[in-house]
């Protein structure tokens, strides 16, 4: 479009746009159309798109543009702003996350310094040891000789391979199918050991050593207890049914038939040992549960 035609568009349009009443509008606009279609080959159809954009422009004041024009401003700030924002949490969120992994390293290296100790009674061992299991620590070959560790409760298979128990006071202890193998339980003083109403359900105890353990009322039902030395425990009120490898031999190794005369075991061990195979509620040791851990509590350091 050359400026000469622009510029008579432009003229005709300002002169169109001070007709007031509709009807003479419309005629005129009509008449001018066909007017510069035929001078300018400009087709009606243009010529009236043309002038609605010539209405548009004249009737949106500058003040508006510059507040349109402000508002584009302000919501690009505005985004801006909010980019900036995220990627401070962002940040903020990864500095976090290495000073979580640096504090529960520390806290892990505690734990582990409080196993090692010389520390036999309280709660502090039995809690380290806790806090290490529920941190996915392996826990073979840890020693707890003649430690206070009641209560003791390690659920989800604890793997304490060759770990060493010998004179520790496990009572009511939670180890339901953890890895016990060649672990030592050991006694050699009657009044320390006390493995009394202890969950061992579904543990791998191979080799495991009991003797002249207190393990009255514990659990071993579906526990692996291939050469598991029981000799001289007392084994009062024992859960074995479901037991796996378990010989009547390994019972028979205490030299007081009272000390499992009223152990629970299946019909065929039963009967091998003398026992009456009548039906029975199991252990005490069987009712006890895992504890309860919350997600939180390890991703806090509790």
């Amino acid at each position: 479009m050359s400026d000469d035609l622009r510029n008579k568009l432009i003229q005709d349009f300002e002169q169109l746009s001070k007709i007031r009443k509709p009807f003479d509008r419309e005629y005129e606009k009509i008449r001018r159309a066909k007017q510069f279609e035929a001078d300018y080959g400009l087709t009606s159809e243009q010529y009236e798109r043309l002038f609605e954009l010539y209405l548009t422009d004249i009737h949106v004041p500058d003040w508006l543009e510059r507040t349109a024009s402000l508002t584009q401003r302000l919501q690009l700030i505005s985004q801006t702003l909010q980019s900036f924002a995220f990627l401070a949490i962002f940040l903020s969120a990864i500095q976090f996350l290495y000073g979580f992994r640096e504090r529960q390293a520390s806290v892990i290296a505690e734990k582990w310094a409080i196993v090692a100790s010389d520390v036999r009674v309280g709660s502090s061992k039995r809690e380290a040891i806790e806090y290490l299991h529920d941190q996915g620590e392996l826990l073979s070959n840890i020693e707890a000789i003649d430690t206070q560790l009641s209560g003791l409760n390690l659920p989800n298979k604890a793997r304490l391979q060759e770990a060493k128990f010998q004179g520790a006071n496990l009572y009511q202890a939670y180890f339901r199918g953890a890895n016990l193998y060649r672990s030592d339980f050991s006694n050699y003083d009657t009044e320390r050991t006390n493995l009394e109403a202890v969950n061992f359900q579904d543990a791998d105890l191979r080799q495991a050593n009991f003797s002249k353990v207190n393990l009255k009322n514990s659990c071993f039902r579906g526990a692996n207890l291939e050469e598991a030395n029981f000799k001289d425990a007392y084994l009062v009120g024992v859960d074995f049914r479901g037991a796996r490898f378990l010989t009547a031999e390994q019972i028979t190794r205490n030299s007081n038939k009272t000390f499992y005369e009223r152990a629970i075991f299946d019909d065929d061990l039963a009967r091998a040992l003398g026992q009456p195979t009548t039906a029975v509620e199991p252990a005490v040791g069987c009712q006890i549960q895992p504890r309860k851990h919350g997600w939180w509590q390890g991703f806090l350091g509790g």
